[in-house]
């Protein structure tokens, strides 16, 4: 027994001593190789089960959330409901309406705005009245429905001789006309409102938002002359203009 057990020590000596005897990049890369294959063996050891058991965990996990939602979420429901509607014609509108003003003249008799008929009309009617006796213009007419006042300022106003009509003077410079005249020397005038009356004490317009009567100063250098009933004559640094009713001059 002592005879194996000193061969087996000598075996290994030698053993050991052949080892030693290596190269030590050999020895090195003996190792590495015994390392590896040691990896290898792992990894085809365990890789499969952990293979195995991570599928099993996710189909038990997304079975579990299924049936969680299930239980817990309220299902959608879309139901089609049909789309009804009806169409109605619109009704047809009318011609539009002017909304143009005219300057407005106040009567003195009653609180009413008319419109003044063109120069041409007036001229026209102040000829036919003149050449009918005062007489024809009265027959016919009834006036019992009219207050006796009323009545006898109609008649007045018949029977009475028309005051001509005064032509403009050569002297007076017509704004609308001679606009080129008065660029960049006449102020801003805004006429907003014009008031035309029988009595100039009720006649005023409004310019630049402030109202005037004839003979009131706009300003140091320009007067208020006159308030007719389709213009207004204004005296600038001594010379006359007349201006239409409801002129906007910008200066």
């Amino acid at each position: 027994m002592s005879k194996v057990m000193q061969a087996l020590e000598d075996s290994q000596r030698r053993h050991k001593a052949f080892e030693s005897t290596q190269p030590y990049g050999q020895q090195v890369s003996s190792q590495r190789r015994r390392s590896t294959n040691k990896l290898a063996c792992i990894v085809s050891i365990t890789l499969p089960p952990l293979l195995i058991a991570g599928g099993m965990a996710y189909q038990t996990y997304t079975s579990y959330k299924t049936q969680w939602l299930d239980d817990n979420v309220v299902q959608t429901t879309v139901v089609d409901v049909p789309f009804e509607f009806t169409s109605t014609r619109v009704a047809g509108f009318g011609e539009l309406k002017s909304t143009y003003k005219e300057p407005v003249v106040l009567s003195d008799s009653e609180q009413e705005y008319y419109e003044q008929p063109p120069s041409s009309d007036l001229n026209a009617a102040t000829e036919s009245a003149n050449d009918m006796p005062s007489d024809d213009l009265l027959k016919g007419l009834d006036l019992s429905a009219l207050s006796p006042e009323l009545a006898q300022r109609f008649e007045s106003a018949l029977t009475s001789q028309p005051n001509k009509v005064n032509e403009q003077r050569s002297d007076v410079s017509n704004l609308a006309q001679d606009a080129h005249q008065w660029y960049g020397k006449l102020p801003p005038l805004n006429f907003q409102t014009h008031v035309y009356s029988s009595k100039e004490s009720k006649r005023w317009v409004k310019i630049n938002d402030t109202e005037y009567g004839q003979g009131d100063w706009i300003n140091d250098e320009l007067q208020l002359v006159a308030i007719e009933q389709r213009s207004c004559l204004v005296r600038f640094k001594g010379e006359e203009i007349e201006i239409p009713a409801l002129y906007d001059w910008q200066g």
